[in-house]
């Protein structure tokens, strides 16, 4: 079943068009050099950083709610910015980011799932008639495997998924757990290259680079890989099937 999955998919190039490691790696290189040459305004990044850090810490219940509003509804109005609110989040809570991400974005997809599923099937359907039609094949096969694999592998883009989901009229409860699953170590990842960033940020003296490319590269390269993976994965099947 796996195998058909990889063919439906490799049929066609899929677009990468996730270049937020590319963008952080500039900004790190941009911000490094600043600092490098003693430029104040790597003072200024790490003084509103932390301000903005200490306001979120000082009503951290009002923070974390008005958060989780705005990421719930990026998610269910089909929003492209929430790999950036999962950044943030991370420079901003640390490792509270992520279950209040994951719950937050299987709250949201969970919405235009059912919206989808009930009184917005018909719309849906007929804007998206004759398309994805490879991905409607693989949720005919087993949705619950199939959405986890589309969850852990962003061949397409999250909101098309959350609507063929229910279009296709998964059951709830099965998707509420594959998506959770399947967006845990993306998550995790991105989470964790914005508490990078946050440590970067306070770094208000001239970094050590020996220092910056050992401790603070890691979550940038996963990020790049993850990113990468359709690619990664179609080479590798090309290779070995």
């Amino acid at each position: 079943m796996i195998n058909n999955y990889f063919t439906i998919y490799f049929k066609r190039d899929p677009n990468i068009k996730n270049i937020i490691p590319i963008i952080l790696i500039i900004i790190i290189i941009i911000w490094l050099i600043l600092a490098q040459l003693n430029f104040n305004n790597s003072t200024f990044i790490s003084n509103s950083y932390a301000f903005i850090v200490y306001k979120a810490n000082e009503n951290l219940l009002k923070a974390i709610f008005i958060y989780a509003l705005i990421y719930i509804f990026c998610v269910a109005f089909s929003i492209p910015i929430a790999s950036y609110l999962t950044l943030i989040g991370g420079a901003v809570f640390n490792w509270l980011a992520m279950p209040l991400v994951i719950i937050c974005a299987t709250i949201g997809a969970t919405i235009i799932f059912l919206l989808s599923k009930g009184i917005l099937s018909d719309f849906f359907s007929r804007r998206i008639i004759g398309k994805f039609e490879s991905l409607k094949i693989g949720f005919n096969k087993n949705a619950f495997y199939y959405l986890l694999f589309l969850r852990l592998v962003p061949f397409a883009p999250f909101f098309i998924i959350n609507i063929l989901s229910g279009i296709m009229k998964m059951r709830t409860v099965p998707y509420i757990l594959a998506t959770i699953i399947g967006i845990s170590p993306g998550t995790i990842i991105y989470v964790w290259t914005g508490i990078t960033f946050g440590k970067l940020f306070l770094l208000s003296e001239t970094p050590n680079l020996s220092i910056i490319l050992n401790q603070y590269f890691l979550p940038l390269i996963l990020l790049a890989i993850l990113s990468l993976s359709p690619i990664i994965i179609k080479k590798l099947y090309k290779i070995y099937f």
